[in-house]
């Protein structure tokens, strides 16, 4: 905080303290945090006996297809520890032909984020109305490009029932890494030969075979280590989410670079700085503003907000 107020002081000549720029943060932040509760009370409130309905303009997405990934990052919470911010990045997802023959490479541009100290079940809200701003509904397509989060996927499949569901490539292959250690142990040259075939199997969408594979290393009719039927289960569980071929043929995304870029960018760049800990308030007010900044919304929506400190 004290490098910020000494960043507004060199750009305005305006001194300003360290405790005057926190409080600022808190009042305009926890006024935004306000509106963004009212928006995804409104987005997910079911009608009421008797209430009359009417039908509701849909806001127009960026592209054809949209992608939205999610994700947990820590902050350190005073008096509460390191606490999990759940972060959402939405994206217009576009195909680029960089050269004549060669397969179109997938372009996710137009990112908006939200983040919030939120238990999942808030959090689903929340998301839902970022989701809602952002035209998901009249979307031709929608892909949710995550990790295997059970929160994650509980809330994919409540509300997006038509999204295609895809587990991002490099968890996927984390997973495949640490089967190679367990069955052929650290760094050795057998181990990577062996990963690299299991990655070809995953890589064309071959669960199946990869699973196949692992099997055969197995002694027949021996118990399965802990960890490694722990991982064989991911596999099978997530199949249907891991059919990268298809997936890279139909022009989605695979990885889910995004949203760990806006966590970074969102969260750790500003919140997770050395001996950083926030109260619970001021947390939620700063995810919010920066939120509305890295949105790309900052002059249109400040605007609205607060009229009084806006440029003429």
């Amino acid at each position: 905080m004290r490098r910020a107020a000494k960043r507004f002081e060199a750009l305005t000549k305006v001194p300003l303290s360290k405790s005057s720029l926190a409080a600022l943060l808190t009042e305009y932040g926890g006024q935004l945090v306000a509106v963004q509760e009212k928006e995804a009370a409104e987005a997910s409130r079911a009608p009421e006996k008797g209430e009359v309905l009417s039908q509701r303009a849909l806001a127009e997405p960026d592209a054809p297809v949209m992608a939205l990934s999610m994700d947990g990052v820590m902050i350190n919470v005073r008096g509460e520890g390191w606490k999990e911010a759940k972060v959402v990045a939405i994206s217009a997802v576009e195909q680029v032909q960089e050269a004549p023959g060669e397969e179109p490479k997938v372009q996710l541009s137009r990112h908006s984020y939200r983040a919030g100290l939120w238990e999942a079940a808030t959090f689903a809200k929340q998301q839902w109305a970022e989701a809602r701003r952002r035209g998901l509904e009249k979307a031709r397509q929608l892909v949710c490009v995550s990790d295997g989060a059970a929160w994650i996927w509980g809330i994919v499949l409540t509300c997006y029932v038509s999204c295609v569901q895809i587990i991002d490539w490099w968890h996927a292959v984390e997973k495949l890494w640490e089967i190679g250690s367990i069955l052929m142990g650290e760094e050795g040259d057998a181990s990577k030969v062996w990963v690299k075939h299991l990655k070809d199997l995953l890589w064309a969408g071959n669960v199946r075979g990869l699973v196949h594979e692992v099997r055969l290393c197995c002694p027949r009719g021996a118990p399965l280590p802990e960890r490694l039927g722990t991982l064989i289960g991911y596999f099978y569980h997530h199949r249907r989410r891991m059919a990268y071929q298809a997936f890279r043929e139909a022009g989605y995304p695979v990885g889910s670079g995004t949203v760990e870029s806006g966590c970074k960018v969102v969260v750790q760049e500003r919140m997770t700085q050395a001996g950083m800990r926030w109260s619970r308030i001021g947390a939620q007010a700063m995810l919010a503003l920066r939120c509305l900044l890295l949105s790309d919304r900052w002059d249109t929506e400040w605007r609205s907000m607060f009229p009084a400190l806006s440029p003429t």
